[in-house]
């Protein structure tokens, strides 16, 4: 892409473009091609930082385009972020893997400590890593286009929490090479890979996740803040419901928002990339 495409919506305060290519790929050994939506700030004085947001659905179904996407995108823009919310291929098998990561996969999972369930952590999550490094690269060539800055926040829920951290510490394992990144916001999310988490690791990390959640344990993310310490923030509620931003379920949701924007911008403003 070599110049801005068409907006869908426009207003005083943000941009949106919708359904995006950015790449291509293979599912089902069929041609796949991959979109994203942006929320760009309109008028900003300096590059925006990107919030690369990857939406949920135990890699089997969703959408970049799920209202959580659009009301992250929504918020954040007015203030400044750029969003790009990242669709990825679903049901993906060992045969969609790339020749990079297919003869790695049996030693990788080897290392699995089931601190979430299989599928979340097996091949389709793997398809998902690498589709997830293409949007960091599509992103980083984009910068002309849309004008942001270099700095990359991933985060998600569900799935794109685990997405997130797959690729702060599953790609570089696996040697693809993704671009630098300076922080992770997780929610309803897990890692199950504990021997390549780095405790050095440079950029922060937050976690919202409810202690009694049955669909993704958190005993991936208990891991992660014992092995990183002070570079992860885990906040837990029981009643907070699977996937959703907000904390409690009495919490509004512009709380849940802001929440998120400040990560975001101390993660920005505070920390060298990993």
């Amino acid at each position: 892409m070599s110049a801005v495409p068409k907006p869908s919506e426009s207003n005083d305060s943000f941009i949106v473009y919708e359904d995006i290519p950015y790449a291509e790929t293979r599912l089902r050994d069929e041609p796949k091609a991959l979109h994203c939506s942006i929320y760009l700030p309109r008028n900003s004085t300096v590059p925006p930082p990107v919030l690369i947001w990857f939406h949920g659905g135990a890699f089997k179904f969703g959408s970049h385009n799920q209202r959580i996407c659009q009301r992250v995108g929504r918020y954040l823009a007015p203030h400044g972020i750029a969003v790009i919310s990242g669709g990825y291929r679903l049901h993906a098998t060992f045969d969609d893997l790339s020749p990079t990561v297919q003869p790695q996969v049996a030693d990788h999972l080897a290392g699995r400590q089931r601190l979430i369930r299989p599928g979340l952590s097996q091949e389709r999550s793997l398809a998902a890593t690498e589709d997830g490094v293409a949007l960091l690269a599509w992103a980083a060539q984009q910068s002309s286009v849309f004008g942001w800055s270099d700095k990359r926040i991933v985060a998600g829920v569900s799935a794109g929490g685990i997405l997130a951290l797959n690729l702060l510490f599953t790609a570089p394992a696996l040697g693809l090479a993704r671009n630098p990144l300076h922080g992770a916001f997780v929610v309803s999310g897990g890692y199950d890979f504990p021997h390549l988490v780095q405790p050095d690791l440079a950029c922060p990390i937050m976690a919202l996740h409810n202690p009694d959640d049955k669909r993704v344990s958190i005993r991936g993310v208990e891991m992660l803040q014992e092995k990183l310490g002070p570079r992860m923030r885990l906040l837990t509620s029981q009643s907070m419901m699977h996937g959703k931003l907000e904390l409690t379920a009495d919490e509004p949701s512009r709380a849940a928002l802001r929440r998120l924007l400040r990560f975001v911008q101390g993660a920005v403003d505070g920390n060298e990339a990993q």
